[in-house]
């Protein structure tokens, strides 16, 4: 960080509190706090507060609440990485990876969640803080809220499958060479790492402006404030902060015991129709207003009342106009995808109305999931003989234009960040040219200043203090994952080319700053497996193994980069050094690495004959090395010239990249000449291309009582008792979340088979009727 930050005011004044009372206090007195809540940084954050307002009025509500929700008072002389934290966050880091990854080979996989990791965290740090001798390196004191946060990043760094663990388990199944474990272990590394490069480069776009909320990270920072808080930041007696603590711990206790029944006693619960009790010998009821299970239909007007399904899309965490952009999606969705199946579209009626497969279509008008071994030779080469009498492959015609939306996705995110955000974005560039440029001209060391405006934001003025990260670090590991990914390519045999390898990178490094934007501002947005898959098919047809490797590096990457730029902003919120949260994030993925690896190696060569199995067994499943195998198989043996080349029935999915540059553009320009109405500017074409993505493959039935809650959370409460939302909200959201999880794991491994292979069903009975296909009644009598 530069001299310029570095002597930002709250700095100034803590030097000059420093000066007068240095003789006084001791090292733990009150000159090591800053705090903006003087009457000059009041002011000074009503000024910053009333800027907003002037510009959007909706964003700086969002914005007053982060606000208020994390730390506007910060104590400099708490420790942030001390011994408890690294044995805490390593004994936890190893446990959560290990688990996530065995879960991927479950029939119903349900890893632990990182709250619940971080509820762990809790009872074992403070029993260490209270019962082991005060002082020094054993125990420097209470538990507090910045080694929380560095345990968080260390679990949520490790608390994944890396995604280059599909690529491990789909070559030892279904390729010859399968990588050693050097090879295995620095694939993992190299592409879970090289993202983070990325977002060191971007961190003055996607970190340090106010509006880059990253929604879903509030929860969390609601939790650990919550948990470590001794005050209230108005500087009040504990009985609050201790109340928010039981009161977690009380809707955390009643939401576990609650799961317990639509989990295991009534599964109806997630999903009642009460047009299906009705009508319960009528497919197309089913297909309009099922959704319990996956792909049973549109959900219309279904009412869950389990969390499960509830918490899809987050309805307490994202913000309103985020989510009515996406059911505006989802309402258009409910009108089209009948409409398609109703008119035949694409031979519509000859598939399922939903499904994730490929399919053979038939002389006689019906169709079968395509054999695609037909037309694959020995060494999963295309034979294009056999493909002509086969036939192409047919997707259902929902997951036909499912393809559509997310091509127009992707393009419409870039163009809607260069016409909304494009002046911030450029002017961002140009400051930090100027800024590299006056330091260079006056031989001063180059570093990461913020700019003048940046100090408008009270947590930029309080993160000033701390040295940044140098962007030295950032390139290394940038650079360096980028010839290490090289490295492995060849080691591994996976025949992509080192272009190839620099292709991947340099396309997600390009679009990781409009859709991780997207995912900053709204807390929804779109990754880039399909475009990947699709690229890579037509540089380097025939190459299924090349495909998966090129799909990790295009989509991964993105990905961690999004990671990264989250962990930081949450280290900004609560005030946590920027080199803490790097090399916390750093440690976790060596750990979640490693023992991804050693599960997943372990579970594929011990299992290998069940998950090579379609259906596997109630104890291991192979769905997904499966789905990526027939991904490979279906864009890279095949190939996109055969699925959507001239000729196809599917030719609109390659314009669609085309088409979505133009999305944004009529809100925008109507935005341009009607500034005065909100409507225009809270318009997001990438969200609504959201709702329209929600199907196929998930379950409907939560819609409607979400998008209840959403407006009795982010419209009501928000916006008339908005201490309490402050206060509560995101506090109930992960207290939900943690519960659910927590039930729906023990039941998953103790009543499902999960943990012994043997499943203990509950007794069938109106609430419980397993005998049926559609639990919710759905075509119960169709014929």
């Amino acid at each position: 960080m530069g001299n310029i930050a570095r002597r930002s005011p709250v700095k100034l004044k803590q030097d000059e509190d420093t000066a007068n009372n240095e003789k006084k206090d001791d090292g733990n007195s009150i000159q090591n706090i800053i705090d903006v809540e003087n009457i000059e940084d009041t002011m000074s954050l009503e000024k910053y507060n009333m800027r907003s307002s002037s510009k959007y009025e909706e964003e700086d509500i969002d914005i007053q609440v982060v606000n208020e929700l994390a730390t506007m008072k910060d104590d400099i002389s708490l420790p942030c990485f001390t011994l408890r934290v690294f044995l805490t966050g390593i004994a936890l880091a190893c446990l959560s990876s290990s688990v996530y990854q065995l879960m991927v080979f479950k029939p119903v996989g349900i890893p632990l969640t990182n709250t619940f990791m971080l509820m762990i965290a809790y009872v074992f740090c403070t029993a260490w803080a209270k019962y082991l001798p005060s002082g020094g390196w054993l125990n420097p004191g209470p538990f507090n809220i910045k080694e929380h946060t560095c345990i968080y990043v260390i679990v949520s760094a490790a608390n994944t499958s890396a995604y280059a663990t599909h690529i491990l388990s789909s070559q030892n199944l279904y390729y010859h060479n399968a990588p050693g474990p050097a090879g295995s272990i620095l694939l993992l590394l190299a592409t879970q790492m090289v993202g983070y490069g990325i977002a060191g480069q971007l961190r003055h776009f996607l970190v340090y402006p106010a509006n880059m909320i990253w929604p879903t990270s509030l929860p969390t920072v609601s939790l650990l404030r919550t948990l470590n808080n001794n005050m209230d930041e108005d500087g009040t007696d504990m009985i609050s902060s201790r109340w928010r603590t039981r009161f977690f711990f009380i809707v955390f206790a009643v939401t576990f015991v609650y799961e317990f029944i639509p989990q295991y006693m009534m599964p109806i619960l997630g999903g009642i129709s009460i047009v299906c009790l009705v009508k319960t010998n009528s497919v197309w009821i089913q297909r309009l207003f099922g959704g319990l299970s996956v792909n049973e239909g549109l959900g219309i007007l279904q009412l869950s009342f389990d969390w499960n399904y509830l918490s899809n899309l987050n309805p307490l965490v994202l913000p309103l106009w985020v989510q009515l952009n996406i059911y505006s999606g989802i309402a258009i969705l409910w009108v089209l995808a009948p409409t398609l199946y109703y008119f035949d579209v694409w031979h519509a009626q000859s598939f399922p109305f939903l499904s994730n497969s490929i399919f053979q279509l038939l002389p006689n008008g019906t169709s079968v999931v395509y054999p695609q071994h037909r037309v694959l030779g020995s060494n999963n080469a295309l034979n294009q003989t056999a493909l002509e009498e086969v036939g192409r492959p047919h997707f259902s015609t929902i997951v036909a234009v499912q393809y559509v939306f997310i091509n127009f996705a992707v393009t419409a995110s870039i163009m809607h960040i260069a016409l909304f955000h494009g002046n911030d974005i450029w002017q961002g560039f140009r400051s930090s040219l100027q800024s590299l440029l006056s330091k260079v001209k006056s031989n001063r060391p180059v570093s990461n200043d913020y700019d003048q405006d940046s100090h408008q934001d009270p947590h930029m003025r309080m993160m000033a203090f701390y040295p940044e990260v140098p962007a030295s670090w950032y390139y290394f590991v940038y650079f360096g994952g980028i010839g290490l990914n090289i490295a492995v390519a060849y080691m591994n045999s996976s025949q992509l080319p080192w272009w190839g390898v620099v292709l991947a990178i340099l396309m997600s490094t390009v679009l990781s700053l409009p859709l991780n934007m997207i995912t900053a501002i709204t807390g929804s947005g779109f990754g880039l497996n399909v475009l990947a898959e699709m690229i890579c098919g037509f540089v380097l047809p025939g190459l299924p193994v090349a495909n998966m490797y090129f799909k990790t590096l295009g989509y991964n990457t993105l990905s961690q980069a999004g990671t990264m730029a989250s962990d930081l902003k949450i280290g900004h919120y609560l005030k946590v050094p920027p080199k803490a949260i790097f090399l916390n994030q750093m440690l976790g993925t060596c750990i979640g690495c490693i023992f991804n690896y050693i599960v997943n190696h372990s579970i594929v060569n011990s299992q290998r004959d069940i998950l090579l199995d379609p259906t596997g067994n109630n104890i291991w499943n192979g769905a997904t090395p499966q789905t990526i195998n027939s991904a490979a198989i279906t864009w890279g043996a095949i190939g996109p010239m055969n699925m959507f080349g001239p000729g196809s029935n599917y030719y609109i999915v390659l314009w669609a990249f085309l088409i979505g540059f133009l999305l944004p553009v009529p809100c925008w320009l109507l935005h341009r000449y009607y500034p005065k109405t909100k409507f225009f500017r809270h318009v997001n074409t990438p969200m609504i291309l959201v709702g329209l993505t929600i199907v196929p493959g998930a379950a409907t039935s939560w819609i409607t009582v979400s998008f209840i809650i959403v407006l009795v959370s982010q419209y009501y409460i928000k916006r008339h008792h908005r201490a309490w939302f402050v206060k509560y909200n995101y506090l109930i959201s992960t207290a939900l979340d943690s519960g659910t999880s927590l039930m729906v794991f023990i039941i998953a491994m103790s009543l499902y088979g999960g943990a012994s292979g043997k499943s203990y069903h509950f007794p069938s009975w109106w609430g419980n009727r397993t005998d049926l296909k559609y639990i919710d009644y759905c075509c119960a009598t169709c014929k």
